[in-house]
């Protein structure tokens, strides 16, 4: 029984090791693929100001995207934010066409370990699912449709409606 117990422990470490291993690959890929995010997003995920007032696009702290649901996250930089009010510049650019799985998945990692609450692995193979399932999707995601996704997966209160989060990238 004991060599039993010594050999799960001994597993469940190398599987441990393995995954922090993988973490710490991906977040180092993610990290290299960032420009891509920083030219509206700033280097250090605040979010860069045009003005006093205007944003070309939000920061990452407290972002109910960025630290909730994983998928949305992912619908978001696949599909990209259509252009809505002026709350900020720009849209956000679909980025599935131009990076792969690898890089998005890296991306996702790098922002969710470094710029939020969340310290997870987000794999190439997580990620090539959420591809497949959004393949047929040809429009880009509007604010409203985030906040009804955020509020179905529990990010948000239920009671959010269709109102928009306050940040939503």
């Amino acid at each position: 029984m004991k060599t039993i117990t010594l050999v799960t422990l001994s597993l469940f470490a190398s599987l441990s090791l393995a995954n922090a291993e993988d973490k710490v690959a991906a977040i180092a890929h993610g990290k290299s693929k960032f420009m891509v995010c920083a030219a509206c997003h700033g280097m250090d995920g605040k979010g860069l100001k045009l003005g006093p007032t205007m944003m070309m696009a939000p920061g990452y702290k407290g972002s109910k995207v960025v630290e909730g649901d994983p998928e949305i996250f992912a619908l978001v930089l696949l599909k990209g934010i259509k252009k809505e009010g002026a709350e900020y510049m720009g849209m956000m650019a679909p980025l599935g066409a131009a990076l792969n799985d690898k890089d998005l998945a890296g991306i996702m990692t790098y922002i969710r370990n470094d710029f939020s609450e969340k310290k997870d692995l987000i794999t190439e193979e997580q990620f090539k699912g959420w591809r497949a399932k959004y393949k047929d999707r040809n429009e880009m995601v509007t604010r409203a449709e985030i906040a009804a996704l955020l509020a179905k997966s529990g990010a948000v209160k239920k009671d959010a409606g269709a109102k928009a989060p306050e940040k939503s990238e």
